[in-house]
């Protein structure tokens, strides 16, 4: 199902528009602003996964499955 979902909202295992798979979400640490979310994101043709820093309340496009 794809929704429309804010970036602190991100669970592990949706899928980004771009057809990343998101690893984890941390939402709050001293390394970074308050008003920014980790997001590690992982692709199935690398090894390496990448982080991405991304204001809580930005909307991302993801396909998550059903419940």
């Amino acid at each position: 199902m794809k929704l429309k979902v804010q970036a602190q909202h991100l669970q592990a295992g949706d899928i980004t528009g771009s057809g990343e798979r998101i690893v984890s979400v941390t939402i709050s640490s001293t390394a970074w602003p308050s008003s920014k979310v980790c997001v590690i994101l992982g692709n199935d043709d690398r090894e390496a996964n990448r982080a991405a820093y991304w204001g809580k309340y930005t909307m991302i496009n993801v396909e998550r499955a059903s419940a």
